[in-house]
């Protein structure tokens, strides 16, 4: 792919605006991806001075940190997903328990959680008395029948 890059010849036109425009037309986050650099390395290899070319170290360098990061994007999602999965388990322990909520007038609501939903938007609500609260509106759980909470 470098060797075909060094053989193009440079054409009228900026090769450095249009691969920038491409990539920015073609790609739908403000991310630049593998396929992104490499694409972009291959037109400054093309364009770069003879007499001063880059050195492999730096193509070397700049390929391991853009893998580094496009690694460390990989774990992050992959850890908000989990976080997700992980609050959708730990709201179902609610069911049956005394669930206290500040409801949107700021007066606090106690009583026994009946279900439990995810809506179709991904907001995880529980039910107390027939009406539905974000789970951020939770402000205490506790077990019904608990001798201490008496």
């Amino acid at each position: 792919m470098i060797e075909s890059a060094l053989t193009t010849p440079i054409s009228s036109s900026n090769p450095r605006t249009e691969a920038f425009s491409e990539n920015s037309a073609s790609s739908s986050s403000n991310t630049m991806g593998m396929e992104d650099f490499l694409q972009l390395l291959t037109t400054q290899i093309a364009n770069q001075d003879p007499l001063e070319p880059m050195k492999d170290t730096e193509f070397i360098s700049q390929m391991a940190n853009v893998a580094s990061l496009e690694n460390q994007q990989k774990f992050t999602q992959s850890f908000t997903e989990f976080a997700e999965s992980q609050s959708q388990v730990a709201t179902q322990a609610y069911l049956g328990r005394k669930v206290t909520v500040e409801t949107d007038s700021g007066e606090r609501k106690s009583s026994v959680a009946e279900a439990v939903e995810r809506s179709e938007d991904g907001q995880i609500t529980v039910t107390l008395d027939g009406q539905s609260y974000p789970i951020s509106n939770i402000v205490r759980v506790e077990l019904t029948g608990d001798p201490i909470s008496k």
